[in-house]
């Protein structure tokens, strides 16, 4: 071999090794990066019953870890929910209380809240709910007027509006010191109707106003209406949490409504099981909460996790292994 066919061979052979170096470097950097710390999750809890704490406890028994977070709904007229946040801290569990905006049994036959609120109507009850809540001492989530771009509640569509209403209770809570309670703004995952006015991202009220960014979201499978498909959870989330990676990048997410309907056997624990290894390449996801119930009733899915016992299997197998 002449020195200019060796010459060329070591040219070739750093080029080479150039582009493999670069091209392992570009895949490195287009991998996405990966969780360093377990998923937190929780589950929806009902308040009808008398014995919560006992309830809850029944309820824990069937997963292989204890839930970091119960969720149940609440409305703003309401005093403080002391005996059903006292239960879960017991058992070892974060409150997030999903505060309805507006009065308890009337429901969409009432006009907005939000004015009332704005004018300071509502000052009076929300200190001393923030008063009682400092008292407490624990962490509680506030999921204040959640998924508010959607039509089916009194407080939705009115960003401007919802704005206010929100940095007025905000400004309560700050001025009391209750300091332990942490703000979850939570749209449901897609704004209906999907205008531009009606974009989630124009009720958002501000960093210094906002603890956690949260989302709500189903897969209502094949069978629910002419509106509903079988989606995976990618279907569902990507779009939303892209957004929110993109425009709260300091916030930590809370899925804080999430269910799968039934389907063929075995596809509901499927669907848990893509889920959650979905999750894993989406760190700033720091917890899920499973909307456990069944809303037959209502003529909506049964979103129960044992509804099919393998999909019970697959949620302790996942979100709610033991953590080594």
């Amino acid at each position: 071999m002449t020195h200019n066919a060796r010459a060329s061979l070591g040219v070739l052979l750093i080029a080479g090794t150039t582009a493999v170096t670069w091209l392992w470097m570009a895949s490195a950097e287009d991998e996405p990066p990966a969780r360093q710390s377990p998923l937190e999750w929780g589950l929806l809890a009902m308040r009808t019953h008398t014995d919560f704490k006992g309830h809850l406890k029944k309820n824990f028994a069937r997963f292989a870890s204890k839930p970091d977070y119960i969720m149940f709904f609440y409305a703003v007229d309401f005093d403080f929910p002391l005996p059903w946040v006292e239960a879960p801290a017991e058992l070892g569990a974060a409150t997030m209380v999903s505060l309805e905006l507006w009065k308890w049994g009337k429901g969409k036959s009432q006009p907005s809240l939000l004015p009332a609120i704005i004018a300071g109507e509502y000052d009076d009850s929300l200190r001393r709910w923030a008063i009682s809540a400092k008292r407490f001492g624990q962490r509680i989530l506030l999921r204040f007027g959640y998924e508010f771009n959607g039509d089916w509640f009194t407080w939705s569509l009115d960003p401007t509006r919802f704005v206010a209403a929100w940095r007025r209770a905000h400004d309560v809570f700050t001025d009391v010191g209750a300091d332990n309670v942490e703000w979850v703004w939570a749209p449901n995952f897609e704004s209906c109707p999907n205008t531009p006015e009606n974009d989630m991202h124009l009720y958002y009220p501000g960093d210094n106003y906002v603890d956690w960014v949260a989302v709500d979201g189903y897969n209502f499978g094949d069978h629910h209406d002419q509106w509903h498909h079988w989606q995976s959870f990618e279907e569902v989330f990507d779009k939303v949490l892209d957004a929110f990676a993109k425009r709260y990048p300091t916030k930590p997410v809370f899925i804080s409504e999430f269910g799968c309907a039934p389907g063929a056997p075995g596809r509901q624990a499927q669907w848990i099981r893509d889920a959650h290894a979905a999750l894993q390449h989406r760190p700033q996801v720091k917890a899920v909460l499973w909307f456990d119930l069944d809303k037959r009733r209502e003529h909506e899915p049964n979103f129960k996790i044992d509804a099919e016992p393998e999909s019970l299997t697959a949620f302790n197998e996942t979100f709610a292994r033991q953590q080594e």
